[in-house]
């Protein structure tokens, strides 16, 4: 929940100096000369003819524009496409410009004889508009030119390729070789051809990626985790807001998408001495989400009873606390650490909850955690976590398990230690890492040390969390997107959070995968794009909706990966296509496949001769679009297509659903 603070306002793109937002253009200085250029690789698809003496029909008395080439696709996630230019003559102020749109934005390559640009623009906001004073000066539509960059050229030009990989990073290649390059948010579905001026002619065809072939290799007596499940914080004050319809509709989706941990973030910092506004509604306090209302540290034992009903999860932890559940503590060497947990007071407070949740919902949390992101010297750490585990099984709960302390990242972050040096922390006492039973942490590193240009590069961190940690199961307790330079409603970054699920899976052995929140109310609509899966739909009757493309990505892995279902091996043949792969009792079985490449692949899934019954796609024009599986081959390999972006599920499982008869306590 708690944003990481780093000194950290630009994007930044590999081979780049710092982009700032709405910063000016990057110029390429001095002149590229062309390679030669070679079509291998490429498909030739729909020729094109432009011709500037060409005009289109005039429509309401408009000057005639020149004629347009539009290339009927839907462009996928990710893509690589080519104008191969057979013919290009470029005189004067003559342009060849190809234009990509979006629902919020889009991006002009503008082709001359002897200079290429690129300009992103932004159009989905009426305050792009311009004033004059207090007045607005509207134009046909809002338009907001953003970043902007130049490069000049030599030779002869036969193919500008534009790239939109699976980064932040855009890019434009004349003959093969990178000459532009920006960061761009923006998703982008079509695509048409314009020649400006009056003297110029093109003609060519349209180029793409081959398709690829790769082969998944599933091991089913490779055993890794096992899995608990997927979720994370339903909002009290969201939920409230919901109609009873809403409501029902929410619990519909929480057993559709198997979202059935809930990680509880109570009241803390505002807990009274007596602990009795656990669930006071008014109590609840706003985030730093804007003009947002109150929507964060309260709880609701009545959520949480139906949750039980359905057989759900709950990890509790307090964040901040109370200033009566403080002290000073001096250290041994003599040094005063002011504020620190009073590790008995922490303990009480951890106990009076439990005991709530038992008389209210019918039993304890399943986990309990060592206070959320906040910092203690090491030997307050190691003391709470003696306490508590003491504590709690005076009380009789020998059965609640217990977490430590998670970071919001995996690195230092101001000298405030963040996941790998906590469990060194943590491990410092042989006692206190005993009693733990869960390691936990963020992972918002991931974007603030810029990993969202090159995702590969945080593989180094994972594996320095999991030799941290050791044997201990991992608990990913809060993935979302909160850097302020990426607060867009954009399927491409809900694919750069797909890659970080993958590697929490594959890679960190995590056996929980949660999200900040599953619902909260906001004011501002780019909160609910990255920070949240959903929100309450107010137009349409205070249901509950998906905020962004976040929902339909995360439910590619949690919809069809049950608790108890044991990640097994799945080795890929090509580093763009990543695969995971799960095994649990009565034959279920569930592959992801996430193809985070420019081209399209033949899939050759091996290891699992068993059918499939249900395959899910997930793209920018599929919210997890349920199919058919294909069935095996005759030599027990399952064969598909992926396309580039996309992320597919095959599974022997089925959706999760509302038990008959269930009844919702309106109380």
């Amino acid at each position: 929940m708690q944003m990481l603070m780093l000194a950290m306002v630009v994007i930044l793109v590999p081979g780049m100096g710092p982009l700032e937002s709405g910063g000016e253009a990057d110029r390429t200085p001095g002149t590229v000369l062309l390679p030669d250029w070679s079509e291998q690789g490429i498909d030739r698809g729909e020729p094109f003819t432009l011709d500037a003496e060409s005009r289109e029909l005039t429509i309401w008395a408009r000057p005639a524009q020149p004629l347009r080439i539009f290339f009927h696709e839907f462009l996928p996630g990710l893509f690589e496409r080519s104008l191969l230019l057979d013919e290009l003559q470029l005189e004067g102020d003559a342009l060849i410009e190809w234009i990509f749109t979006g629902d919020r934005g889009g991006f002009t390559v503008q082709i001359g004889k002897s200079t290429v640009g690129l300009v992103q623009r932004h159009y989905d906001s009426f305050g792009f508009n311009q004033l004059e004073g207090n007045k607005v000066k509207a134009s046909q539509h809002p338009e907001q030119r953003w970043l902007e960059s130049t490069a000049a050229y030599q030779g002869r030009l036969q193919a500008v390729t534009v790239t939109f990989k699976h980064g932040i990073d855009l890019a434009v290649a004349l003959n093969g070789r990178k000459v532009l390059h920006q960061a761009c948010l923006l998703d982008i579905n079509q695509h048409q051809l314009r020649i400006t001026g009056k003297r110029g002619r093109a003609s060519g065809a349209l180029g793409r990626p081959a398709c690829g072939n790769a082969t998944v290799r599933v091991d089913i007596g490779q055993r890794h985790q096992t899995m608990l499940g997927f979720g994370g914080i339903t909002t009290p004050t969201a939920y409230a807001q919901l109609s009873p319809k809403g409501k029902r509709r929410w619990w519909e989706i929480l057993c559709e998408y198997n979202l059935l941990i809930h990680r509880e973030y109570p009241t803390s910092a505002r807990l009274n001495r007596d602990l009795t506004n656990y669930d006071r509604l008014a109590d609840a306090t706003p985030h730093y989400y804007g003009d947002n209302f109150p929507n964060g540290e309260t709880s609701d034992f009545d959520y949480l009873r139906t949750l039980r009903q359905l057989g759900g999860k709950v990890l509790f932890e307090l964040w901040d606390l109370p200033l009566w559940a403080k002290r000073d503590w001096q250290d041994s060497e003599g040094k005063t650490h002011p504020g620190v947990a009073d590790s008995e007071a922490f303990a009480r407070a951890v106990i009076r909850y439990c005991r709530l949740s038992e008389q209210r919902t019918g039993a304890p949390p399943d986990i309990v955690g060592i206070q959320n992101e906040k910092a203690q010297p090491p030997e307050i750490w190691h003391e709470m976590t003696l306490v508590l585990r003491r504590e709690l099984d005076r009380a009789g709960f020998n059965r609640v398990r217990i977490h430590m302390s998670d970071a919001g990242g995996l690195h230092y972050v101001r000298e405030v230690p963040g996941g790998i040096e906590r469990a060194k922390a943590f491990r410092r006492s042989a006692t206190a890492w005993e009693a733990i039973d869960y390691a936990a942490t963020h992972l918002y590193d991931y974007q603030y040390l810029n990993f969202f240009s090159e995702p590969d590069g945080y593989d180094q961190w994972l594996h320095k969390w999991r030799q941290a940690i050791g044997d201990k199961p991992f608990l990913s307790t809060e993935l979302c997107i909160n850097h302020p330079l990426y607060q867009a409603d954009s399927f491409r970054l809900a694919l750069l959070m797909g890659q970080l699920y993958h590697r929490n899976l594959a890679t960190t052995d995590a056996v929980a995968v949660c999200y900040c929140w599953l619902l909260v109310n906001t004011v501002q609509p780019s909160y609910g794009w990255t920070r949240t899966l959903m929100v309450p739909d107010k137009a349409h009757g205070f249901i509950p909706a998906a905020s962004s493309h976040q929902l339909r990505v995360f439910g590619a892995y949690s919809r069809r990966i049950r608790e108890g279902m044991v990640r097994i091996g799945a080795a890929s043949s090509c580093s763009d296509l990543l695969a995971t792969a799960f095994a649990g009792p009565g034959g279920a079985r569930t592959v992801v496949l996430l193809n985070r490449g420019c081209a399209p692949r033949h899939v050759r899934l091996e290891g699992l001769p068993a059918a499939f019954r249900y395959m899910e796609a997930v793209d920018p024009y599929r919210e997890n679009e349920v199919r058919r599986a294909p069935a095996p081959g005759g030599d027990g390999s399952t064969q598909l297509r992926i396309a580039s972006g996309a992320v597919i599920t095959l599974s022997t499982v089925p959706l999760r659903l509302l038990p008959e008869g269930f009844a919702l306590d309106m109380k």
